[in-house]
């Protein structure tokens, strides 16, 4: 999934994340040094409400931020099962 790799990236690349929900999804900024190093807006629902779980008032830093770029992989494995959890609970609907 490209915004779970690109995710990964800002948080290498940043200190801080701006995320603000709008019309289209999650719209989240990587910040450094006061400038915007990544933008980018997240259509998946589950990723979308996983990440802004991370912060608060629409931002992640300090030791969130920290916590959040440390424990990604358990990140990532936590979005795709509860995404795959979702599909398979759809099909089960859909055969009922």
């Amino acid at each position: 999934m490209k915004e779970l790799e690109r995710i990964e990236k800002g948080l290498n690349k940043s200190k801080t994340l701006l995320y603000k929900a709008d019309q289209q999804g999650l719209a989240c900024s990587f910040v450094n040094g006061g400038l915007v190093i990544d933008s980018f807006v997240i259509q998946d629902d589950v990723l979308a409400d996983a990440l802004s779980k991370k912060g608060m008032n629409g931002v992640v830093e300090g030791t969130n931020f920290e916590l959040l770029k440390s424990n990604y992989s358990w990140f990532s494995v936590h979005v795709k099962t509860k995404r795959v959890y979702r599909q398979l609970e759809k099909g089960s609907e859909a055969m009922a």
